[in-house]
């Protein structure tokens, strides 16, 4: 293992960062992104190590925290999940007063790290109770998902064809020292194929956000699994005239997926963008504008329901995004059974809701990050139960053990 030097500045913002996220319910990375934003101070690798040093806590806590309860001496603070963190990743501290432990219970917890762990919610770091609940919804497919699930998530860039290409745009972040690789298509179900056209993988750490390429408008940070929604939605519209279709995104969200489908669609048509939560379409009008979006009209969730013919329904559902922990694993710790009940309830209601504004012939994408079959197959087979004017034309899952990309359900539906 190498022997690393840890000053306190850095184990502080770490700490301080865990406290938020445990304590206080924060998102790690909006956490990580506040605290080195007000930061300056901090040099590029410390940026770098205190980002996934708090990465890291929090994807194995439950592990760390198993570990810790077998040493001799109590050991129940944040930097001693960071120093069970250090020793599984490989390092040493050389000043281990640091941590508040003596030489003797750092050589103690080393010889822990290497120890077998008694079950498998321990050794993948999942409540028991969520790890128990997906194993017996999912069955036999579960472990390999809960691994695959903890493994650190890709970068990947959506290239905006509204300004550019991805021929163009690849030379140009290369200029920048960036080791970066096109998406291949075969990684895609061949449904969706097309995705990995426009779609880039960054491998080496960036700061891209504060790139005059990203001024520009020329790419949006966007999972792959996401950009496959828009893919999949873009099927549906190559049967018609694009430039009379009315589509409502009914769970706009920050818009990534709205930008997509006005650059998909050419900036024709129309795009009404709404969500229930209005806070998180504060930049949407910005970022539209600076991908050169013209076709986008954000609108107010009661108004949503007003709308009538229209031609497609995008149901970005609210939901578990058990999909995601591998980007946000902080949900492991707050998501439950009762909680993804909840979601459920939620996503029928939608489904009935607002497939009443299709015309006939139109059609809706449901789509989750969720894994859970109870918020996916399980919903629209109930849905359509009760809804007979609708049909299903076709559902896709992208599992997190057969692609690089985060967990995804999608599915197209057709009023009659």
């Amino acid at each position: 293992m190498p022997d690393i030097k840890i000053h306190p500045p850095v184990i502080r913002a770490v700490t301080d960062c865990l406290k938020a996220v445990f304590e206080e319910g924060k998102v790690a990375d909006k956490e990580v992104h506040f605290l080195l934003k007000h930061n300056k101070q901090f040099g590029s690798r410390d940026r770098a190590f205190i980002a996934e040093s708090v990465y890291d806590v929090v994807r194995w806590r439950r592990r760390y925290e198993y570990q810790l309860a077998q040493s001799s001496t109590p050991l129940t603070y944040y930097k001693h999940l960071m120093l069970m963190s250090l020793l599984r990743r490989g390092m040493t501290p050389l000043q281990p007063d640091v941590f508040g432990v003596s030489t003797a219970v750092l050589t103690e917890l080393q010889h822990i790290a290497e120890m077998p762990l008694p079950s498998e919610d321990i050794a993948q770091s999942y409540p028991k109770e969520l790890y128990d609940f997906c194993a017996e919804q999912i069955g036999e497919k579960w472990p390999a998902l809960a691994a695959a699930l903890n493994e650190p998530p890709a970068v990947y860039i959506r290239v905006n064809t509204l300004k550019t290409s991805r021929e163009k745009l690849l030379p140009q972040l290369q200029e920048l020292g960036l080791e970066v690789l096109p998406v291949r298509t075969e990684i895609f179900p061949e449904h969706l194929a097309e995705t990995a056209g426009n779609a880039l993988q960054i491998i080496s750490k960036n700061n891209l956000k504060n790139s005059a390429l990203y001024r520009e408008g020329l790419f949006e940070f966007q999972d792959i699994g996401s950009q496959a929604i828009g893919t999949f939605l873009f099927k549906a519209l190559q049967h018609r005239h694009i430039a009379e279709l009315r589509v409502l995104d009914l769970c706009a969200g920050a818009g990534g997926k709205t930008l997509h489908l006005s650059a998909l669609m050419g900036n024709r048509g129309k795009i009404f963008a709404t969500d229930y939560n209005a806070a998180r379409l504060k930049n949407l009008a910005q970022r539209a504008q600076q991908a050169g979006c013209e076709n986008i009209e954000i609108i107010d969730y009661k108004t949503a329901a007003t709308l009538k013919n229209i031609d497609i329904v995008l149901m970005d559902a609210p939901c578990s995004g058990t999909g995601t922990f591998r980007r946000q694993a902080d949900l492991k710790y707050k998501t439950t059974p009762q909680k993804i009940e909840e979601y459920r309830g939620i996503q029928a209601g939608l489904l009935h809701d607002y497939s009443r504004l299709l015309h006939a012939g139109g059609q809706l994408v449901y789509a989750t990050c969720s894994i859970l079959p109870q918020e996916n197959d399980y919903q629209i087979q109930a849905f359509l139960q009760t809804h007979p004017d609708m049909e299903s034309e076709h559902t896709i899952s992208l599992w997190p053990t057969a692609y690089p990309g985060d967990g995804f359900f999608m599915a197209m539906l057709k009023k009659k």
